[in-house]
């Protein structure tokens, strides 16, 4: 008789390979809550666009848990699915495609061809191995939160905060998502590791802006090498207000903090009213040479291995990730261990007029990520 958890894996990898099989979507393979959290109209275009890319399945095989790699003749995806007690799917994620029949060359290339402006390191054990433009700070959106993480780990090494030492959420701190912390009550106390885990984890702009604050401005640009470094919120504020905008873009620094002090006597805006595209020369200007340092120097930090970003964690044996983006914006950094030792960095950024293209990036960036991984 076969055992139960094989025969659900049975069952799950049927239900992937029906899923990415050719033709429409088969809603009949989906549970009811996940079309109305997913509707049709969402999902179809998503798979569609997979099936093109990775082509037929040839293989599923079972990793861990609810994780499988799902195998074609040019690609390798990691995928989690959850079913119900139907046998219908509850839960559906599928990581970026990795192009396993490229070469470093191919990548490298569809790397750098992502948008118009590119710029990328590849580092091993801190020395660069490839890079386009790598010392050239493009607009990383936030990525820059390393920067805040930094300063903060600095500070407490040197006794000047805890981990576990309690803030309390004020109502300038409040910003737009991503994130959950707009939406806290003010006065609500959280600790400084809990603040740094959102902030880097889920990209929490609320919870950066309380560490900056706590950390301060100066600290923030001596570890990030700009100046000013800007807050979520006043960034945010300067999309919709275009008069204080075009001042800090066109003045000088102390003309750009004159207007920083402007701009914190403004209301927060709608967020419905701050999807413009990345308005240049209001934005973080950070280089990959200089966030593979950044990233590397917080690498170790619980808070960093919450979320791996792209990286697949079966393949290293640490994570540590964050990228950023707004319209016309893309930044991953990952740094990661394998399980020989070896230290990679990977940093790419992306910026356009337009919006990038994040399934060709991810693409890309999985496949160098799972090439470094194979040696």
């Amino acid at each position: 008789m076969m055992a139960a958890p094989a025969m659900a894996q049975d069952k799950e990898i049927a239900a992937l390979k029906a899923v990415l099989a050719e033709g429409p979507l088969d809603q009949a393979l989906f549970s009811a809550d996940f079309l109305k959290a997913v509707p049709p109209s969402q999902l179809e275009p998503v798979l569609t666009g997979i099936k093109t890319t990775i082509g037929p399945v040839a293989a599923v095989t079972h990793q861990s848990g609810a994780t499988y790699l799902v195998e074609t003749a040019t690609h390798e995806m990691s995928s989690d699915i959850v079913l119900d007690a139907a046998g219908k799917i509850a839960g559906l994620f599928f990581r970026p495609p990795v192009a396993s029949t490229a070469t470093l060359d191919d990548i490298l290339a569809e790397m750098g061809a992502v948008a118009p402006q590119s710029a990328f390191l590849v580092t091993e054990n801190g020395v660069p191995l490839h890079g386009k433009d790598a010392g050239i700070g493009l607009a990383v959106g936030s990525a820059f939160k390393l920067g805040v993480l930094k300063a903060l780990r600095d500070q407490i090494a040197a006794g000047g905060h805890r981990w576990d030492e309690v803030a309390e959420l004020t109502a300038p701190d409040l910003s737009l998502p991503s994130g959950i912390l707009q939406s806290w009550p003010v006065g609500a106390p959280l600790t400084l590791h809990t603040l740094a885990s959102l902030m880097i984890s889920m990209s929490d702009n609320t919870a950066t802006d309380v560490l900056m604050r706590i950390a301060g401005r100066d600290a923030v640009e001596a570890a990030l090498g700009i100046a000013p470094a800007l807050t979520t919120r006043e960034l945010f504020v300067m999309k919709v207000e275009r008069d204080l905008l075009e001042r800090y873009v066109t003045g000088d620094l102390g003309a750009k903090r004159t207007v920083l002090e402007e701009v914190a006597a403004r209301p927060l805006p709608d967020g419905s009213k701050v999807i413009s595209p990345h308005d240049p020369g209001a934005e973080w200007y950070i280089s990959p040479t200089a966030l593979c340092a950044l990233i590397e120097s917080v690498a170790d930090l619980d808070v960093m291995h919450i979320n791996p970003g792209v990286a697949s964690k079966t393949d290293w044996a640490q994570i540590a990730f964050k990228g950023g983006s707004e319209p016309g914006v893309l930044n991953l950094t990952t740094a990661v261990t394998a399980r020989d030792g070896t230290r990679y960095c990977v940093a790419a950024s992306w910026n356009d007029s337009a919006p990038i293209d994040e399934a060709k990036a991810t693409g890309a960036y999985a496949s160098l990520l799972a090439k470094l991984a194979k040696g």
